[in-house]
């Protein structure tokens, strides 16, 4: 009896051992399941987890698993839609922590500080050098209120860009360092520069304008409060001077109304399929009266492959008569004004030029001539009646034609202002007949 009550005990120690033993196997396979976020599946998971009386908590395990893995697909797909969305915006857009290392930086950061090099892990302070910046920012820290459209500048290569900066908390940080930052900085460069122009404009304008009413003014006043003891010949000159600079208002009025209606309406430019050639030979003809005899002289050189193509007669005409008036008016020392007009078949346009061989125009002062108001020589150029205007007009119709413009000159050897037109044949206007 004893010994039969011996080998029942041994049997059912062995068959606790041998179910403790498949017990701590399940546990820890469900455990290695539970944190790799996987079901839980066995060849005969149904009778074993029926022996162990753990079949419901398999069943409950696998629908959390199940359920855990559908939230984190769901996170994983608006994360990659926010990721796409903030990606394709033209703001840039940082995410900080507290100890402003950059967490997220869309591409337009990216592109915009670092030539599209990863940021992310770096110090905001290493990537963005703006002193604007750093306040905007320790201000926000101090007050915690959203500011919107606070402009600072950075300073980038050298250059320095503009933008609208905006600040706001959003989570705390991954690192469990505190809260960070969400930064938007929309570029408002190109305005700012534009505002630059314009101030710029309205002073030029401004200055223009001045000079010659100052003299019309004076002078006027002069014959008013001294019309009865002036000598004639005084008078004469003092009229002669206010017709001048009264010319002079008229020209520089015209020269702002036409390059103000060009930059605003680009239909200004009307092409119509006609002959270079016989424009170019109206100029020469037009000018042949102003030369020096036996001194100057003005040539055409043009190339015969070129037919009949479209531009806006009206408008180039206007380009030719600057480009030759500069010469006579800013290089009358020449001997030789070529009009030049070559076909370049290899980007289909027509390579147009005036060339003189003057003084030239000194290194420095090229890159600028095109330039509204920019003289090279200020003072000369309002005593022969410049406007400053001339050669910006120039550019903006050549740009409306789709053309290039460009301008190479060296001083003792003579200038060469370019121009090229596209050479289409073809056009929605009727041929000139």
């Amino acid at each position: 009896m004893i010994l039969l009550l011996g080998s029942l005990l041994a049997v059912a120690v062995a068959t606790l051992i041998f179910y403790i033993y498949k017990t701590r196997r399940f546990v820890r396979e469900l455990e290695d399941s539970v944190r790799g976020r996987r079901r839980y599946l066995l060849p005969d998971s149904s009778r074993a987890l029926q022996q162990l009386g753990l079949e419901c908590l398999v069943r409950q395990v696998n629908e959390l698993v199940d359920e855990l893995n559908a939230h984190t697909e769901v996170d994983k797909d608006s994360n990659q839609q926010i990721e796409a969305t903030l990606g394709s915006i033209q703001e840039a857009v940082l995410i900080f922590d507290d100890r402003h290392v950059i967490e997220y930086a869309n591409e337009s950061a990216e592109r915009l500080f670092q030539q599209g090099r990863r940021i992310r892990g770096m110090r905001l302070e290493s990537v963005l050098r703006s002193t604007s910046l750093l306040e905007f920012l320790d201000n926000f820290s101090a007050h915690r209120t959203t500011r919107q459209l606070h402009q600072i500048s950075v300073e980038h290569k050298g250059e320095k860009f503009w933008f609208e900066a905006s600040c706001s908390m959003v989570q705390p940080g991954q690192s469990g360092s505190g809260e960070v930052t969400l930064l938007v900085l929309h570029d408002i460069t190109q305005l700012k520069r534009l505002e630059m122009i314009r101030r710029d404009f309205v002073a030029n304008v401004s200055h223009e304008l001045r000079t010659p009413l100052t003299i019309i003014k004076g002078f006027a006043e002069t014959l008013v409060e001294d019309n009865a003891t002036l000598p004639p010949e005084s008078r004469a000159r003092f009229l002669d001077k206010i017709l001048n600079n009264a010319h002079r208002l008229h020209v520089l009025v015209e020269d702002l109304l036409t390059l103000s209606r060009l930059e605003s309406k680009p239909d200004q430019v009307e092409p119509v399929v006609q002959s270079l050639r016989t424009l170019l030979e109206d100029v020469q003809e037009s000018y042949r009266s102003r030369l020096e005899p036996g001194r100057q002289k003005i040539e055409l050189a043009y190339d015969e492959r070129i037919g009949d193509f479209a531009f806006d007669r009206f408008r180039i005409n206007q380009v030719l008569d600057n480009l030759v008036e500069n010469a006579f008016r800013y290089a009358p020392e020449f001997t030789n004004l070529v009009l030049r007009a070559e076909l370049n078949a290899a980007d289909g346009m027509v390579d147009c030029a005036v060339e003189d061989d003057g003084p030239g125009i000194p290194a420095k002062d090229v890159p600028h001539i095109f330039e509204r108001f920019y003289r090279v020589d200020k003072g000369r150029s309002r005593d022969r009646g410049g406007t400053g205007l001339g050669l910006s007009i120039t550019k903006h119709i050549i740009l409306l034609h789709e053309g290039r413009v460009e301008a190479h000159s060296e001083s003792g050897k003579g200038t060469r202002i370019c121009f090229s037109l596209p050479y289409a044949t073809e056009t929605n206007a009727l041929p000139v007949t």
